[in-house]
Formats: C-alpha cells, structure tokens, sequence
C-alpha cells in the first residue's frame, strides 16, 4: 500500500465533518489493521473528530468502520459509520457506505473508490448516491465525487488537490436553492516506513460561492499494522 489517501465527504451531521479530506485510496491487504483519526476545525471554533478502524479480511475485502463527535461550545455524537469493499481488480472497487445519525437518519450510499498510479503522479476518484433513509420517509440525497490529482516528490511526501462537487436531488417544491457545491482541497502528505502516514489540507468553498467564513483545516494521521 503505498499510503492511505486523504473518500467523498456527506459523512455525518456536522458542517466540517459533512466535507472532504477523507477519500480512501487502495486496498489496505489481508490481515493489515489501521486506525485512523481526523480532525476538522473551523472558524466557530469548532473541532470534529472522526476515527475509523480498517481490516482486510482477504486482499480484495476489506471492513472500515467510523464515529465522529462535535467539540465545542455545544458537544455532541454525530454518528457511525460502516463501509465493506470489495476491490474486483487492483485499484478499482465498490463500497457500500452506511451513515447513521443521532435522530433516526441514515444513509446506504453505494460508491465507486478507484486510485491510479504512475512514477510520480496518483489519481484518486470516489464516486457516490447518498440516499437519505428516515423514519417515514426517503430523500433522494445527493450525488457526489472526489477526484484527486497527487504529486509525488519522492516515496513519500506529495502535494494534493481535491476537488470535490456535490449535488443536491432532494425535492423541494417550488422553492429554488442551490443544488451544486463544490470545494477545492489543497493538501499535503508523507509517510513514514510504509507504516505511518499523514495528510493536512485547506478546504475552500467555491461553488455556488466562495465564502471566507466557510475555509476549514483538517488533518489525518494513520497508523497500520499486521499482514505479511
């Protein structure tokens, strides 16, 4: 594995939390265990926390499952997180991504997670539909995608840009809102002994308009372990 990449966001109930920095790249192994922990701050200020763990049970399936929290002048739960995946070939595979939040709200979001590799240059695109799952009703959610271009400047420090758009399904009447969002992710990442592995990125909201109170921090740091 050449590192765990900063996968869609739309993850849970939180501002920072429901945003990128978060795709998951390439298959982690059978019998390799990571434990990853986020951290989204924003201007309120706010902290997110999210830690997932991540097994492979055999080189093409693997198990991630996650938890996040609000921390601020109003902590809270903000929801779990399960996502099987099944990799048909290297580098290419299907997940099935279950949110629940406090309330009874859940969304199962089928998504597409693929990362292609050159000498120097990495590609991560994860695509999604998040229909959303309520007590006497369903919302069609949203559709949305990371695509995520990465420089390497050697095995393993790189720069990173996502690029993450967002739209909108869910009927609304006649009332008009804006349906796409999108934000711009510069980062950077290392890793250390093909073992440890952090990321940091600036997340920007441009579209439907770029807004300064809306940039947020956010970081990674992943420890993996076991396989052969």
């Amino acid at each position: 594995m050449r590192r765990l990449l900063l996968v869609t966001g739309l993850l849970l109930s939180s501002t920072a939390a429901a945003a990128p920095l978060n795709p998951w790249g390439a298959e982690v192994g059978q019998g390799v265990f990571a434990v990853t922990p986020f951290l989204y701050v924003d201007q309120t200020p706010g902290f997110y926390p999210l830690v997932y763990g991540q097994y492979g049970f055999t080189d093409s399936f693997e198990l991630l499952a996650g938890a996040g929290a609000t921390l601020g002048s109003a902590s809270s739960f903000d929801g779990i997180e399960v996502m099987p995946r099944y990799f048909f070939n290297e580098g290419n595979g299907m997940c099935l991504h279950v949110t629940w939040a406090p309330g009874g709200d859940a969304v199962v979001a089928p998504e597409y997670h693929g990362i292609f590799e050159g000498d120097a240059l990495s590609l991560t695109v994860n695509a999604g539909w998040g229909p959303v799952l309520r007590p006497g009703g369903f919302a069609n959610g949203t559709v949305y995608a990371l695509i995520a271009p990465e420089h390497y400047f050697n095995e393993a420090t790189s720069v990173f840009l996502e690029i993450d758009p967002v739209y909108d399904l869910n009927d609304y009447g006649d009332i008009a809102v804006d349906r796409l969002y999108m934000e711009l992710v510069p980062g950077v990442g290392t890793a250390i002994a093909d073992t440890h592995y952090f990321a940091f990125g600036l997340a920007l909201p441009v579209v439907p308009t770029f807004s300064t109170d809306g940039i947020y921090f956010g970081a990674w740091y992943s420890y993996a372990f076991g396989g052969e």
